[in-house]
């Protein structure tokens, strides 16, 4: 669900301001209903007119991207591979980046609410498959439960660790600091070889995608990042 004044500005029909002064001049109608509140709830499946005008009520893209390596999360970099490169739809931004040599999932949109996510006080868990240079151990994960200092004087959130052999792991964390994970395993001797997000909120990477390759957003995916930002 989307205020109808958000949808009209993503149709390009004016900005906040002068959208809303449109909806309250009576002139927008919804499945054949005038409507006078900007902030009025329309889903996907809606019919908008604008002064008789039939308007897009899906101008919102989500697209799912299994990350490869070298690529940065950007729109357009003179020296470097962008990750906008393997899409068509340039428009869109990342949601929540990953570094250049970080593979794993990345969402990309164009729908501006959901940069609520990116908020630290939304504590929003990504989670991530780590391989290490050194062994692992069951103090790594006491350490990280309790939370790691990186930077000399920067605590990181309590993150949880759930290790699979000697050498790899899932992380958990709910905060995305400049790179944090990386920073956590130097904080406690370790190093991290290779780092892949497998989450972001209740969206889980599409096992069947290979690197490069991306798809839509579900509509149960779509919905459970909205919740969010509610």
């Amino acid at each position: 669900m989307k205020d109808l004044y958000y949808i009209l500005m993503y149709n390009r029909l004016g900005n906040a301001k002068q959208c809303k002064t449109f909806i309250r001049h009576g002139i927008v109608k919804v499945n054949d209903q005038t409507v006078t509140d900007p902030c009025y709830q329309v889903d996907d499946h809606d019919r908008i007119l604008f002064d008789g005008k039939k308007v897009n009520s899906q101008p919102f893209i989500y697209i799912m991207m299994n990350k490869p390596k070298d690529y940065i999360c950007a729109n357009h970099d003179k020296k470097e591979k962008c990750v906008t490169d393997l899409i068509s739809q340039k428009e869109c931004f990342c949601l929540g980046r990953l570094d250049k040599d970080t593979t794993g999932l990345l969402i990309l949109t164009n729908d501006k609410s959901l940069k609520k996510l990116l908020l630290p006080e939304n504590h929003i868990h990504k989670q991530y498959y780590v391989e290490t240079r050194k062994t692992l151990n069951q103090e790594n994960i006491r350490q990280f439960q309790e939370g790691i200092i990186i930077d000399k004087n920067i605590r990181c959130l309590p993150a949880k660790m759930d290790i699979c052999d000697d050498h790899h792991c899932f992380v958990t964390i709910e905060e995305g600091k400049y790179h944090q994970i990386k920073k956590m395993f130097l904080s406690v001797g370790n190093q991290v070889v290779s780092l892949k997000r497998i989450t972001f909120a209740a969206v889980c990477l599409d096992n069947t995608l290979k690197e490069g390759e991306s798809r839509n957003l579900t509509e149960l995916e779509k919905n459970s990042l909205r919740a969010l930002c509610r």
